[in-house]
C-alpha cells in the first residue's frame, strides 16, 4: 500500500479527541512537577535563609562578647593613661613613682581586634546571599559588615602607629621606662612574669631614665604629649566600640524580629541580655 495513503487513512482513524485529552494530562502532569519542584526548592532556600539568619545571630552574640572585653580592657588602658599623665604634669617629684611606672608599661600593650562573621563570609562566598528575601533587612547586614571591618582595619592602623610606632618605639629607644610584668590583659600578665621569673632580675624605678629627667626637661615633656595620645587612642577605641556595637544590636534585634515574623517559635533569644 502507498505509505501516503496508508498514513492518511490512519490520521482520519485517530481519536483526536482523547488524543487532546492526553496531552493536556501530560501537560498538565508537567506543570504540576515543575510547581512542586519550585515549591520544594522555595522550602529548601526558605530553610537555608532561617539557617543562615539564626547563625548570623549567634555570629553577633559571639561579637557582642568581644565588643564587652575590648572596651573593659581600653576602659583600665583609659584609667592608666589618666593617673600616668596627671601625675606627670602635676607634681615636679612624682610621688608614686613604681604605680606609675606600672602604668605606663601596661600601656606599652595594645589589644588585636578581630570579630567573629563565618556565617556571614559564607553567606557571601557561596552567593546565597540572594536568599535573604527581605531586601532592607539584607541590606543592614552587609552595611554592618562592612563597616565593622573597616573600623577593625582601623583600630589595627591606630594600633600600629599610635601604640606601636609613637609610644612604644619611644620608649624603648630611650629607655624611659624599664618594662614590668604587667598587663591589663590577663593572659599576657602570665605570660610576662613567667618570662619575668626566668630572667632573675628584678625592675624598680632605679632602672627607669625617666625619673632622671628634670620636670622641665623637653625629653619629659614630649613623653607626656604621647601619654596623652596613647591614653586617647584606648578612648576613641571605646567610643567606636559603643557605636559598633549598638548597630550590632539593632541589626540582631531586626533579623529576631524577621525570623520571629516568618517562623514562629524560631527559639532565637529576642536579645543579648
Amino acid at each position: 500500500m502507498n505509505p501516503i495513503g496508508r498514513l492518511s487513512r490512519d490520521l482520519r482513524d485517530l481519536r483526536w479527541g482523547q488524543v487532546a485529552v492526553e496531552m493536556l494530562l501530560l501537560v498538565l502532569g508537567i506543570l504540576i512537577a515543575l510547581a512542586i519542584d519550585d515549591w520544594m526548592q522555595d522550602r529548601r532556600d526558605a530553610q537555608t535563609e532561617r539557617q543562615y539568619l539564626e547563625g548570623i545571630v549567634r555570629d553577633l552574640d559571639r561579637d557582642l562578647e568581644i565588643l564587652v572585653e575590648f572596651g573593659d580592657y581600653h576602659e583600665r588602658q583609659i584609667t592608666d593613661g589618666i593617673m600616668a599623665y596627671r601625675a606627670l604634669r602635676s607634681e615636679p617629684d612624682v610621688k608614686d613613682k613604681e604605680g606609675v611606672a606600672q602604668a605606663l608599661s601596661r600601656l606599652m600593650s595594645r589589644r588585636t581586634l578581630r570579630l567573629s562573621h563565618p556565617t556571614y563570609s559564607n553567606l557571601v562566598g557561596s552567593g546565597n546571599i540572594r536568599l535573604l528575601r527581605n531586601a532592607e533587612l539584607r541590606d543592614r547586614i552587609v552595611g554592618l559588615y562592612e563597616a565593622s571591618e573597616r573600623w577593625v582595619t582601623i583600630v589595627d592602623r591606630n594600633n600600629q602607629v599610635f601604640v606601636d610606632q609613637m609610644y612604644l618605639q619611644y620608649i624603648m629607644d630611650r629607655g624611659l621606662i624599664a618594662p614590668r610584668a604587667s598587663s591589663n590583659l590577663d593572659a599576657l600578665t602570665a605570660v610576662l612574669t613567667r618570662f619575668a621569673e626566668r630572667v632573675a632580675m628584678p625592675v624598680d624605678t632605679s632602672n627607669d631614665r625617666l625619673w632622671k629627667l628634670a620636670a622641665d626637661a623637653p625629653e619629659r615633656e614630649i613623653f607626656v604629649g604621647k601619654v596623652w595620645q596613647r591614653s586617647q587612642v584606648s578612648f576613641q577605641a571605646i567610643s567606636q566600640a559603643h557605636d559598633v556595637a549598638g548597630e550590632m544590636t539593632a541589626v540582631r534585634q531586626a533579623i529576631v524580629d524577621e525570623l520571629t515574623r516568618r517562623w514562629p517559635g524560631t527559639g532565637v533569644a529576642t536579645s543579648t541580655g
